[in-house]
């Protein structure tokens, strides 16, 4: 698959095929960030075209809408994102605070989290079944966080919404847990495995452009919990 690299430039850049790279706030509700409502500023221009351009490449490469989110004040939240017509980010038909049980996305925050931590953030938020696919157990998916192996990406495999499934990659960057994710439109196992190796082989790319966008150098990491970062 060819790789491109788009310039962007003013506050929303969106490449001339109709797809893009954004950032979206962190505070508030995160019902309707995907559906491309106004966000904050870029805090650097030249830092943030870094970074949208990062995102749009990695989303050319893996060929899906790819994603960075944080574990902020107990919450998920979705803080940039790529997408394009051909690479369509995913409906967000429940709340993404609402699923971290059922997302790669949360998995990814929850696994960073030690066990008392993620049994506070489930007690605020119900496991729901939204699929049939989804789990529901908190020791299964404790199980799950706790065995994958190290540089493994984490997967939903249709428990967000049918017909969808994602994988995301542990980062840091702060105190805060955070990952890159990406999604795909399509239930297809073999392209999902590759889409995910892409996206391991590449998150050091997004968390370079994360660090010199101003945030916080990482602390030690102390946890044994298996994420891309960069020490000080």
């Amino acid at each position: 698959m060819g790789s491109r690299r788009r310039p962007g430039c003013g506050r929303w850049w969106s490449s001339g095929d109709g797809g893009g790279a954004r950032r979206v706030g962190r505070c508030g509700s995160t019902r309707g960030l995907l559906r491309g409502s106004p966000g904050a500023r870029w805090s650097g221009r030249t830092a943030g075209a870094l970074l949208r351009e990062t995102l749009a490449f990695l989303r050319d490469e893996v060929g899906a809408a790819v994603y960075v989110a944080a574990y902020t004040d107990g919450e998920v939240s979705i803080t940039q994102y790529a997408d394009s017509p051909t690479a369509p980010a995913v409906h967000e038909w429940v709340d993404f605070r609402e699923a971290a049980h059922a997302s790669a996305v949360g998995k990814a925050l929850l696994v960073q989290l030690d066990p008392a931590e993620r049994r506070e953030h489930l007690g605020r938020h119900r496991m729901e079944a939204f699929t049939p696919h989804t789990i529901t157990s908190q020791e299964e998916l404790f199980t799950e966080l706790d065995t994958r192996d190290p540089g493994e990406p984490l997967v939903d495999l249709q428990e967000y919404a049918l017909g969808t499934v994602c994988a995301a990659v542990p980062i840091r960057t702060g105190t805060d847990p955070e990952c890159v994710a990406l999604s795909l439109p399509t239930p297809d196992p073999l392209k999902l495995a590759q889409a995910a190796r892409v996206l391991r082989n590449e998150a050091i790319a997004v968390l370079l452009a994360l660090l010199v966008g101003g945030s916080n150098p990482p602390p030690p990491i102390t946890s044994g919990i298996p994420c891309v970062v960069i020490p000080q």
